[in-house]
């Protein structure tokens, strides 16, 4: 079940975030790294999610955007704070 609704597990936090964000912004609370977070929170679960769900999966992929992803993650927290 995971596996079929990645993408929209994906997009459902990618849209709390960046609505978060926005209304933050307009009350001019500044939350720039919950939008770049978010952002990179949905295109890795969307990559991933089709992924997933082809017939034959490539693991390494998979990994590879994983750990890129946390790793842009990270240096955007480290950056930002």
């Amino acid at each position: 079940m995971i596996k079929k609704y990645l993408g929209i597990v994906g997009f459902l936090l990618a849209f709390a975030g960046i609505t978060t964000s926005a209304l933050y912004k307009f009350y001019g609370i500044d939350t720039e790294p919950l939008l770049e977070i978010s952002f990179f929170v949905w295109i890795t679960t969307l990559t991933i999610s089709g992924e997933i769900n082809k017939e034959n999966p490539k693991k390494w992929w998979i990994y590879t955007v994983s750990i890129l992803s946390l790793m842009v993650i990270c240096v955007l927290l480290f950056v930002n704070f």
